[in-house]
């Protein structure tokens, strides 16, 4: 019978440009598996190696013995934009040029899709000038980021 287990996600940030747009990105460096682990001892072990080391998410899911997740916990040693509460695989990226916000449909957006495997979570994003802002898809669903929202 399968056990429940603790898996621990370590993401290191790098910065990419994606149709124009300057962005902060996670690309998965290390993934460990722990049995029967609690969250909050993984997450407290790889806070004390981490939390001196700039540029990371840590992300930590406890899954039962049927593979569901249960509990999930991290931290990260970066700043900026809160995109998404935890790490989402970036699957594009589309372009809303000023002039046209909410008068085109989504589908009908520029568009770019990223040549390796990413993730969003926290970070920073540069807009060209004549971008009003991006709508950034994921597995986790889409989010809309303005010039005003970058601006706080």
């Amino acid at each position: 019978m399968p056990r429940s287990k603790s898996v621990a996600r370590l993401y290191k940030a790098v910065d990419i440009g994606i149709a124009g747009v300057k962005m902060t990105v996670l690309r998965l460096e290390k993934e460990l598996e722990f049995d029967a682990a609690e969250v909050i001892d993984v997450v407290s072990d790889l806070h004390e190696r981490y939390s001196k080391t700039p540029g990371y998410v840590v992300e930590v899911v406890k899954y039962n013995s049927r593979g569901e997740e249960v509990e999930s916990s991290g931290f990260a040693t970066l700043d900026g934009l809160v995109l998404f509460l935890r790490p989402a695989r970036l699957i594009s990226v589309r372009v809303i040029d000023n002039g046209i916000e909410g008068t085109r449909p989504v589908d009908q957006l520029r568009k770019a899709t990223p040549r390796e495997k990413f993730y969003v979570s926290i970070g920073r994003i540069d807009l060209p000038k004549d971008v009003w802002g991006v709508v950034i898809e994921t597995d986790r669903g889409i989010r809309v980021i303005t010039r005003t929202a970058l601006r706080g």
